[in-house]
Protein backbone atom coordinates (compact mmCIF):
# COMPACT_ATOMS: atom_id res chain seq x y z
CA UNK A 1 0.00 0.00 0.00
CA UNK A 2 1.54 3.03 -1.41
CA UNK A 3 1.72 6.21 1.71
CA UNK A 4 0.30 9.28 1.77
CA UNK A 5 3.05 11.32 1.02
CA UNK A 6 3.86 8.86 -2.12
CA UNK A 7 0.00 9.57 -3.55
CA UNK A 8 0.60 13.41 -3.03
CA UNK A 9 3.77 13.00 -5.17
CA UNK A 10 2.26 11.29 -8.03
CA UNK A 11 -0.76 14.00 -8.25
CA UNK A 12 1.36 16.74 -8.27
CA UNK A 13 1.18 18.41 -11.99
CA UNK A 14 4.07 18.74 -13.85
CA UNK A 15 4.27 22.43 -15.15
CA UNK A 16 6.15 22.59 -18.99
CA UNK A 17 8.08 25.44 -19.84
CA UNK A 18 5.11 27.28 -21.85
CA UNK A 19 3.00 27.32 -19.14
CA UNK A 20 5.30 28.58 -16.74
CA UNK A 21 6.01 31.51 -19.12
CA UNK A 22 1.98 31.96 -19.65
CA UNK A 23 2.13 31.79 -15.61
CA UNK A 24 4.75 34.66 -14.91
CA UNK A 25 3.05 37.20 -17.19
CA UNK A 26 -0.44 36.26 -16.19
CA UNK A 27 1.13 37.13 -12.68
CA UNK A 28 3.18 40.43 -14.36
CA UNK A 29 -0.61 41.58 -15.93
CA UNK A 30 -2.08 40.77 -12.57
CA UNK A 31 0.36 43.02 -10.75
CA UNK A 32 0.08 45.98 -13.25
CA UNK A 33 -3.82 46.59 -13.19
CA UNK A 34 -3.38 46.58 -9.62
CA UNK A 35 -1.43 48.98 -9.52
CA UNK A 36 -3.50 50.77 -12.24
CA UNK A 37 -6.42 50.44 -9.86
CA UNK A 38 -4.56 51.66 -6.44
CA UNK A 39 -3.40 54.64 -8.81
CA UNK A 40 -7.17 55.10 -9.67
CA UNK A 41 -8.03 54.99 -5.80
CA UNK A 42 -5.26 57.07 -5.08
CA UNK A 43 -7.28 59.51 -7.61
CA UNK A 44 -10.61 59.36 -6.83
CA UNK A 45 -9.58 59.92 -3.25
CA UNK A 46 -7.93 62.74 -4.03
CA UNK A 47 -11.36 64.06 -5.73
CA UNK A 48 -13.32 63.48 -2.70
CA UNK A 49 -11.01 65.18 -0.22
CA UNK A 50 -11.46 68.57 -2.42
CA UNK A 51 -15.22 67.62 -2.74
CA UNK A 52 -15.53 67.68 0.95
CA UNK A 53 -13.47 70.95 1.28
CA UNK A 54 -15.62 72.40 -1.31
CA UNK A 55 -18.42 71.25 0.71
CA UNK A 56 -17.45 72.48 4.16
CA UNK A 57 -16.12 75.85 2.62
CA UNK A 58 -19.98 76.36 1.33
CA UNK A 59 -21.62 75.16 4.24
CA UNK A 60 -19.25 77.64 6.37
CA UNK A 61 -20.19 80.44 4.26
CA UNK A 62 -23.77 79.74 4.31
CA UNK A 63 -22.98 79.52 8.13
CA UNK A 64 -21.97 83.06 8.21
CA UNK A 65 -24.40 84.43 5.83
CA UNK A 66 -27.30 82.49 8.67
CA UNK A 67 -29.19 80.30 5.91
CA UNK A 68 -27.48 77.63 7.03
CA UNK A 69 -29.35 75.66 10.00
Amino acid sequence: MPSQLEDTNTNQKQWNETEIKELILYAKDLQQENEDLRAKMIMMNTKLEIEEKKVTRLTNILKALNLWQ
